[in-house]
């Protein structure tokens, strides 16, 4: 029997790579429209129209899911502020612009905020917000580098300062 000096490596087996299973995310599409689509065309609209600020900010930061026949936006909103911000005349913003982006046929249905359960206060984790089409935050969240970073570091964009004269 041959026994290796002390203090030598002994050689190690090779060990082949574990394999990782990709990630696939599959989101609903109808037609070919996206809840996203339908969300920026949205928040596109209402952020174009005269005083509905606040009804594009209840949008953005609201979660789209779709199936075949609907749309549901659920909102941080309270039922009460529901009807406030999100008023007739928003709500008909709402409309145009998802049947504009290729949603007609589509239910809309508009959902208040959920309070926390069990007196739970932890907060619910949402998609990063997007901005309006041409808007500093849209130009930095389309931009590679920044995507790479989100996608390295499971980042997000929180504020954009957009210091371009105009």
């Amino acid at each position: 029997m041959i026994v290796p000096p002390v203090g030598l490596p002994q050689a190690m087996p090779e060990v082949a790579p574990l394999a990782v299973p990709e990630l696939v995310v599959e989101t609903f599409e109808a037609g070919g429209v996206s809840a996203e689509r339908l969300q920026r065309a949205a928040v596109d609209a209402l952020s174009a129209a005269k005083s509905q600020a606040s009804a594009a900010d209840a949008v953005a930061d609201a979660i789209w899911t779709m199936d075949s026949t609907s749309i549901a936006v659920q909102t941080e909103l309270s039922k009460t502020m529901l009807g406030v911000v999100l008023n007739p005349e928003a709500e008909k913003i709402l409309r145009g612009a998802v049947i504009a982006a290729g949603g007609a046929g589509l239910k809309l249905q508009l959902l208040p905020g959920m309070a926390a359960q069990n007196g739970d206060s932890a907060k619910k984790i949402k998609p990063a917000r997007a901005g309006s089409s041409g808007s500093a935050q849209a130009r930095a969240m389309e931009h590679p580098v920044v995507q790479q970073a989100q996608r390295l570091f499971n980042a997000e964009i929180r504020n954009v300062i957009d210091l371009s004269e105009e």
